[in-house]
C-alpha cells in the first residue's frame, strides 16, 4: 500500500493493522511497527497515540522529520533508512532516550544542536550519512550532545567528551566549511548535467511521438527495457529512491493485471457464487467461523457469523433472498443455500457491539402450527378435584397395605424401655483356694 500526506482514511488503516496486538486500540498504544510501508510523510500519529514510547518508521520514504513533539512520552525513535536531510522537530520529545538515524541523507550536520535540551538522549546512530563522512564528525556531535553515552553503537568515554568540549569551536567551523563545501559541489553536479537529477535523465516526453511508438511494446522489449534500467548505475540519492519505488510499483501493478487477466479468462467470476447449473454454492472465503439454527423453531432460521469485532459495520453487504443469504465483507464473500424457502420481507439483522457477531433471522414462507407443549405439573393441577371446604385433606395411600402396615410397633411400649438390649451378663465365679496353697511373695499376681 502506498501512504502519501493526503491519504488519512488509509494511514489509519493502516496504524490499525499495526496495531492488533492492542487488540486494535489505537489511543493506548505503547508501540507500533510501521516499518516498509511506502510511507512519505508523518502525519496524526501525535493525535492517534499520545502514550507511545516506541515508534519504528524505518525503510520508508519519509523526507522530513515532523508531528512528533506531542509524543511526550517517546523513549526510541528509529527513522533508518529514509530521505531525512535535517534533524528538526524533536526538541519536545522529552522522554527521547535513543535516536536511530542510519543511511539517511544528513548533510547539515549542525542541525543536531536543536537536541540539545533533549536531556535524556543517550544513544545515536548516524551511520551511512554523508555528514558522517566529515572530518571531526565524531568530535562534533560528541561535545555538542554532552548527554550521549553511546555513538554509533561505540561507548563515548569521559576523556573523549572532555577533549571534544574543548575543541568544540574549532571543531564546529570546520564543520560548517565542509558542509558549505558539500552543497556547492552538489550544485555543480547538477549543473553538469543541465539542471536536472540523475532521475530526471530520459523523463522527457517526446511531444512528436507518433501512433508506431506508444503501441504495446512485446515482452522482449519490456525485458530489454527493464535490464537496462535496473542496470545503468545512478546517484543515491532521495530522488532515486522514489524513483526506484515508483518503478517497482509499476511492475507490481503490471504483474497484478497479468494475473486478474489470467485468472478472469480461465474461472468466470460468477462460477465464484454460482454452480455451472446456475445453482447457488455455499461458500466462506474468509473462514468466518457460523452457527445455523433450524430446529429450535420450525418457523424461523438462525444464522449467527463471527466477523471481526472491529470491522465497521458501514462495510458489511447482507443480501437475503427465498433460496439463500450473502454476505459481502471485506471483497470477501460468505454465501448459504436452504432448504426451505425464506420470508425475506420479515427476516431482521442486528450486530453485536461487543464481539462483532452478526445475527440473522429469516422466518420461513411455509408457516406450520405450533403445538404448545403442557407442563406435567399443570396438567394434574386442572385435573385435581377441588376439595371440600370443610373437609380436611388427607395424603392418598393405598388401602390394600393397610392391614399388612402396622405403624404402632415403630416406637416401643414403657415396658420394653425397661428391659436391657442383648444378652444379659452373668457374674464370674470365684475360684476355690485349695488348703496346699502357699503364697509366693517373688511371683507376680496374675491379672
Amino acid at each position: 500500500m502506498r501512504i502519501s500526506s493526503g491519504i488519512n482514511a488509509e494511514y489509519g488503516d493502516l496504524i490499525r493493522r499495526r496495531a492488533e496486538h492492542n487488540e486494535g486500540l489505537i489511543f493506548s498504544l505503547e508501540e507500533i511497527s510501521l516499518h516498509q510501508s511506502d510511507i512519505e510523510k508523518i502525519e496524526n500519529i501525535d493525535k492517534w497515540c499520545r502514550d507511545l514510547k516506541i515508534l519504528y518508521l524505518q525503510s520508508n520514504l519519509i523526507d522530513k522529520i515532523e508531528n512528533v513533539s506531542k509524543l511526550k512520552q517517546m523513549e526510541y525513535l528509529n527513522l533508518a533508512l529514509n530521505n531525512i536531510a535535517i534533524i528538526e522537530n524533536l526538541e519536545k520529545c522529552e522522554s527521547l532516550q535513543k535516536l536511530d538515524l542510519t543511511v539517511n541523507f544528513i548533510v547539515e550536520l549542525t542541525s543536531i544542536e536543536s537536541l540539545k535540551v533533549n536531556i535524556f538522549l543517550t544513544e545515536m546512530y548516524m551511520t551511512g550519512n554523508p555528514c558522517s563522512k566529515f572530518e571531526n564528525y565524531r568530535e562534533f556531535v560528541v561535545g555538542t550532545l554532552p548527554q550521549l553515552q553511546r555513538l554509533d553503537g561505540t561507548d563515548i568515554t569521559n576523556t573523549e567528551r572532555l577533549a571534544a568540549i574543548q575543541d568544540l569551536p574549532s571543531i564546529r567551523k570546520s564543520i560548517v566549511s565542509q558542509q558549505e563545501d558539500h552543497f556547492i559541489q552538489k550544485k555543480k553536479e547538477k549543473e553538469g548535467t543541465g539542471g536536472r537529477w540523475y532521475t530526471d535523465i530520459g523523463a522527457e516526453v517526446n511531444q512528436t511521438a507518433t501512433i508506431e511508438e506508444i503501441e504495446p511494446k512485446s515482452q522482449a522489449e519490456q525485458k530489454k527495457e527493464n535490464d537496462a534500467y535496473w542496470n545503468t548505475p545512478v546517484e543515491y540519492t532521495p530522488e532515486t529512491r522514489k524513483e526506484i519505488h515508483r518503478k517497482l510499483e509499476e511492475d507490481k501493478a503490471k504483474v497484478e493485471e497479468q494475473r486478474k487477466g489470467v485468472r478472469t479468462n480461465k474461472v468466470p467470476k460468477r462460477e465464484t457464487v454460482l454452480e455451472r447449473e446456475g445453482k447457488r454454492m455455499n461458500l466462506n472465503q474468509a473462514k468466518w467461523p457460523f452457527r445455523l439454527d433450524d430446529t429450535s423453531d420450525i418457523n424461523c432460521v438462525s444464522l449467527e457469523v463471527s466477523l471481526p469485532k472491529y470491522l465497521s459495520t458501514h462495510n458489511i453487504d447482507v443480501d437475503v433472498q427465498p433460496t439463500y443469504v450473502k454476505i459481502v465483507a471485506e471483497n470477501r464473500t460468505f454465501q448459504l443455500t436452504f432448504n426451505t424457502e425464506i420470508c425475506p420481507d420479515k427476516s431482521s439483522c442486528q450486530r453485536s457491539q461487543i464481539t462483532g457477531v452478526l445475527a440473522i433471522k429469516m422466518p420461513t414462507l411455509d408457516q406450520k402450527p405450533v403445538i404448545s407443549k403442557r407442563k406435567p405439573s399443570e396438567t394434574a393441577k386442572e385435573n385435581a378435584k377441588p376439595a371440600e371446604p370443610n373437609k380436611p385433606v388427607y395424603l392418598e395411600f393405598d388401602s390394600k397395605l393397610k392391614a399388612e402396615l402396622d405403624y404402632s410397633n415403630i416406637v416401643g411400649n414403657d415396658k420394653s424401655r425397661g428391659k436391657a438390649m442383648g444378652v444379659p451378663r452373668k457374674a464370674p465365679k470365684e475360684k476355690v483356694v485349695s488348703e496346699n496353697f502357699v503364697d509366693d511373695p517373688d511371683v507376680p499376681p496374675l491379672l
